[in-house]
Parts: structure tokens; C-alpha cells; sequence
């Protein structure tokens, strides 16, 4: 089964980048209200309403971001993986304890990673764990008897 995987991105679920895309988008109604509220002829004004404004398009940007193409939660392939938050590169052979603690997936080994289930879409949880432990075995030399 592992064979015919070459790589798999796992990206953050609808929930939480739903609830990041509304609170970028009225960070952004906020901003560009303050921008217009310190438009004046004042150049001090007129410099921070133009930082305002930035920012604006600043949370504008992220909240498109965040609904159309949320960020990578975890990225497999046959020689290791990747974690995002916090950034961790590890092959599977470096791998020497997985446990499932509180929503957490934590890989302990030359480092730790620790992926919070939650973030993930629920339907695919169950796939995200299925496909630690595969490429894990496969890792290791180990095959499931059955």
C-alpha cells in the first residue's frame, strides 16, 4: 500500500481555518475603519492611517489565504515527515516512540513533534494516524500479520 504513495499533505480543517478567516476579516473591518478615522491632513495622522490601511490589506490577504488554501498541518513521504507548528523534519527511522496524548499525536525520537488532532479534518484523522503508523512499520521492516 505504502508503495504507491509518494507524499501526503495534511492541511488544516475547515473549523479551525474557518474561525481564523472570520477573525482576519474583522481585524480587517477594524483596521480599515481606524484608517479612515485617521485620515487627516495631519502627517502623523495621515502615516498612521496609512499603516492601518496596510494591515488591512495585510488580514485581507491572510483571511483569503486561510478559507481558499489553509496552511499544511503535516507532510509524509517514504524518507520522513514534516510538522508544522512547531517546524520539525525527521525521518521515520529516527522515530522511536509514537503515543496519542489528550488530541496529541507526539513522535518522540532525535526530537519531538507533536500534532494537535484537532486541527485536522475530522474525516481524515482516522487516515492521518493509519498513515503514521504504515509508513512507520514500513520504516522499521515491519509487516501486519493477517
Amino acid at each position: 500500500m505504502l508503495g504507491r504513495m509518494s507524499s501526503s499533505t495534511y492541511r488544516l480543517g475547515r473549523g479551525p481555518a474557518l474561525v481564523a478567516t472570520g477573525a482576519f476579516t474583522i481585524a480587517t473591518g477594524v483596521l480599515v475603519f481606524a484608517a479612515f478615522l485617521l485620515a487627516d491632513d495631519a502627517t502623523w495622522r495621515t502615516v498612521a492611517a496609512a499603516v492601518a490601511g496596510g494591515l488591512a490589506v495585510l488580514a485581507l490577504l491572510l483571511a483569503l489565504r486561510f478559507a481558499f488554501r489553509p496552511p499544511v498541518i503535516a507532510r509524509f513521504d517514504e524518507r520522513g515527515f514534516m510538522v508544522a507548528r512547531p517546524r520539525t523534519r525527521a525521518a521515520w527511522k529516527q522515530v522511536d516512540d509514537v503515543t496519542l496524548d489528550a488530541g496529541f499525536l507526539v513522535l518522540t525520537g532525535e526530537g519531538t513533534a507533536r500534532v494537535d488532532l484537532r486541527m485536522i479534518e475530522p474525516g481524515s484523522r482516522e487516515t492521518f494516524l493509519r498513515e503514521v503508523y504504515d509508513r512507520l512499520n514500513s520504516a522499521h521492516g515491519y509487516t501486519r500479520f493477517g
